[in-house]
């Protein structure tokens, strides 16, 4: 078991008074059942919210059982200062998150183990923060964790005076790297030499992929990625390594978690993109990866293989139990070129699919839309070429086919966005910009042109910004992303603001891994009314003027 989380929550369905909700902790009160209903079985006082503990156990043995219960935190906590702040929750099962009566995190149906991180701008001073959590079946989960962004361009690491991650932080600074070797010292004068922990964590924009993931501890070790407990080894052992690969793609919050015990304290931690991002499938085979959600989010539900991809489910289910509407999937395939030469990729679709070739996306149609037919041309090399599908449906029918031929295309789709999508252009309508005079104009920009600057390492009063103002019409969930050319950017901190419907959210993003491609920033609601923006300024806390960062397009897809 790792005691209780870290930092705060606040607020239920009716509000306590300040004066029964302490200051430096969580207000923690538990109940039989799901609902958070009748007479408590147990209220007490919590340093932090941080349970994590394998089936079978309970959060207070002999009074609140190990499967179905409920469980509210609320506390006050006291923000030191402004800004954007990062909220990170992991629970399992059921779990949700008030910041002042504000719902900024929703996981309130049975599921695995999901982490979920959301940002936006707080005030200085005291808020009420409240988890509320309830626990069906299996291990238990519910972890609370809260950091100011900009503070922490790279990772926040935390460290505490205890091994198991409990009360608040003796020490918390930004690290580039996990890669310490203490020997028998301590890692700060405020900690002990044995029996200390650490936590880093952080969001970064993953570039779709297979990524290996490796970590050396002694002696516990734990790596959250996304959703994923990638590597568990939570126990007293010498330096010992462990790997663990995952498909990812986009942003996704990185946790990983350290104790020691005694002796020597040693933990590294890093990834890299696998060797092999795709597996080798036999010929004509296409393994397909399946997901009960719209989004490829993991954990996956099974693995199927098919020799085609002519699949039309008609509302029926597709696979693996999973129902007939907002699921999604992902097909790798290794297919060998006998000649060289330009090759057409015909796909019809309903709802929305990417289409990639060594990791290159050729075709886009990723939205909600009836069967729609598209077709590229692609010139592949003699010899093996990973091949990639990403499906997801909606309501309505579902149905893929996907043709691969020799020669170029008759058809040719529409170069320009569907009508549904709103694109807004640096310089071009909707867009504005400020700062200091350094703006340089680049010809391979999406509408013709792009903005660079060389970057800022803090916020400075004569900064570039620019900010990009959609049309939008009606109240609706956007897919919001943004065009980053290629032979630009040399940054890898990128920082976006979306602001939507009275709140802003923050994206990062590698400029420099992307070469003429658009790039997810996530999906957000949008009131509709005019104001909103995404917004992004030279900022990006790397060393001073030692990187480039890019304005281009930005692209707005109902969902």
């Amino acid at each position: 078991m790792c005691a209780l989380t870290l930092f705060f929550v606040g607020l239920g369905a009716a509000p306590r008074a300040r004066a029964q909700i302490p200051d430096d902790g969580f207000l923690a009160t538990y109940y039989r059942g799901g609902a958070l209903q009748g007479e408590p079985l147990l209220t007490r006082v919590e340093p932090v919210v941080n349970w994590s503990y394998p089936a079978g156990e309970s959060p207070a043995p002999g009074v609140v059982p190990a499967t179905d219960f409920s469980a509210r935190w609320e506390g006050w906590r006291n923000l030191d200062q402004a800004g954007m702040w990062t909220i990170f929750y992991t629970a399992d099962d059921g779990g949700r998150v008030w910041i002042d009566n504000e719902l900024v995190i929703d996981l309130w149906y049975d599921h695995a183990p999901m982490t979920r991180a959301q940002t936006k701008y707080l005030s200085a001073g005291y808020h009420l923060v409240r988890v509320e959590y309830y626990q069906s079946s299996g291990g238990m989960t519910s972890q609370l964790s809260l950091a100011p962004s900009g503070m922490f361009p790279d990772w926040m690491g935390e460290y505490f005076d205890n091994p198991y991650l409990v009360g608040a932080p003796r020490v918390r600074v930004n690290t580039p790297d996990i890669n310490f070797n203490w020997g028998e010292a301590s890692p700060d004068p405020s900690l002990p030499a044995d029996n200390f922990s650490a936590r880093w964590m952080r969001l970064y924009n993953f570039a779709p992929g297979n990524y290996t993931f490796t970590a050396t501890a002694d002696d516990g070790i734990r790596v959250w990625v996304g959703d994923t407990l990638a590597i568990d080894a939570w126990t007293p052992q010498q330096a010992k390594t462990y790997n663990a690969t995952l498909y990812l793609d986009g942003v996704t919050p990185l946790r990983v978690e350290y104790f020691e015990q005694g002796g020597n304290a040693v933990v590294n931690f890093y990834f890299q993109a696998a060797t092999q991002n795709f597996p080798v499938v036999a010929a004509e085979k296409w393994r397909g990866t399946w997901f009960d959600n719209p989004t490829l989010t993991p954990p996956s539900v099974c693995q199927t293989d098919v020799a085609q991809l002519q699949l039309n489910w008609d509302g029926n289910s597709p696979a693996c139990g999973i129902g007939g509407q907002f699921f999604s999937a992902r097909w790798d395939a290794t297919r060998v070129t006998a000649t060289a030469g330009f090759y057409t990729v015909k796909l019809l679709v309903d709802d929305g699919a990417r289409v990639y070739v060594d990791d290159a996306l050729i075709l886009d149609a990723w939205r909600e839309q009836p069967p729609t037919a598209y077709a590229t041309t692609v010139y592949l090399d003699t010899g093996a070429h990973a091949w990639r599908v990403e499906y997801f449906q909606g309501a309505g029918g579902a149905q893929i086919a996907l043709e691969i031929a020799p020669g170029v295309a008759t058809f040719t789709p529409p170069s320009v966005p569907a009508a549904d999508e709103i694109i807004v252009d640096a310089q071009g309508a909707g867009w504005t910009q400020g700062g200091g005079a350094a703006w340089r104009v680049v010809a391979n920009g999406r509408g013709g042109s792009a903005l660079w600057t060389t970057n800022n390492a803090f916020l400075q009063p004569l900064r570039n910004w620019g900010r990009w103002y959609p049309p939008l019409t009606q109240a609706r969930n956007y897919a919001v992303e943004v065009f980053i050319p290629a032979n630009v950017a040399t940054t890898h901190n990128a920082r976006y603001l979306i602001y939507h419907n009275g709140q802003t959210d923050l994206a990062l993003v590698p400029q420099a891994q992307y070469q003429d491609q658009w790039v997810s920033l996530g999906t957000f609601a949008f009131a509709g009314q005019g104001g909103e923006y995404v917004a992004l300024s030279d900022v990006t806390y790397e060393c001073y003027a030692c990187a480039k960062i890019v304005w281009d397009a930005v692209r707005f897809i109902p969902r």
